[in-house]
């Protein structure tokens, strides 16, 4: 095994952090811009469609993770692992249902939950394949568990801040479920990093920094393009060289 230091240890964890908290500053940003704006409804909307079918999509799996816990419950799985398999399951359908809420309020009309797909935009089809390609070991998945919800908890940070009308009133009470939520997740998935960081070989170091770096990127830039792109490329490039307020979620 390759040998590794606390003060390298260390300073990669400084930099994971300090890449993360940069481009969470600009999911707060888009947000923040977008409902500044005032936007089109056809923008809120087209965000609505989008978003929900980010938080429906994985219920099948997740429902189908369920049952084959259950077969092998108090054996090979530990009870724990399935509830926390349910109560993620639970959250996404929360998000769902509070979002679909507003969605046809605004529309007049509900929609089977199959209706809804996930954006074709450049962004969400390189976002994935980032994701795709991953980090190599087991260091770089505990980054990405952490980099997603993260993202989550600045963006409904932002969101929940929403001030006007009947509309812009549910949207910041549907953002506070979400940014709690999102909020928990991120500080369970950061406790298991941190807890696990100082057990990894220091040759894993380098992959993981660079799928942080690279997934940090690209779900800021998804997030710009969910929103109808609100941040200019002349901003975007300004976040890029770390000009921008960093999120800490807490």
């Amino acid at each position: 095994m390759a040998q590794k230091t606390t003060s390298s240890v260390s300073a990669f964890v400084e930099e994971v952090t300090g890449i993360f908290s940069q481009y969470w500053g600009g999911h707060y940003e888009v947000v923040q811009t977008f409902f500044s704006r005032k936007p089109a409804q056809e923008d809120l909307v087209n965000w609505l469609e989008w978003q929900a079918h980010k938080e429906i999509q994985s219920i099948p799996r997740q429902a189908k993770s369920i049952l084959e816990m259950y077969e092998n419950l108090d054996e090979e799985v530990e009870r724990g692992e399935m509830r926390h398999e349910a109560y993620e399951m639970a959250d996404e359908i929360l998000h769902y249902c509070v979002l679909t809420d507003i969605l046809e309020m605004i529309t007049g009309r509900r929609r089977p939950a199959r209706e809804f797909v996930g954006s074709t935009s450049r962004e969400s089809v390189a976002l994935r394949e980032v994701r795709r390609q991953g980090g190599r070991g087991r260091l770089a998945d505990l980054v990405g568990s952490f980099g997603g919800p993260g993202g989550g908890t600045a963006f409904s940070a932002a969101g929940m801040l929403i001030d006007g009308g009947p509309v812009e009133r549910q949207l910041a009470a549907a953002f506070k479920i979400i940014h709690d939520q999102e909020l928990h997740h991120y500080q369970s998935a950061r406790f298991a990093f941190d807890q696990n960081v100082g057990q990894a070989d220091s040759s894993e170091l380098p992959g993981a920094l660079e799928f942080a770096r690279n997934l940090a990127r690209a779900h800021f830039l998804e997030r710009n393009a969910l929103f109808s792109y609100p941040l200019s490329p002349e901003r975007i490039a300004e976040i890029d060289a770390g000009l921008v307020a960093r999120f800490d979620p807490h």
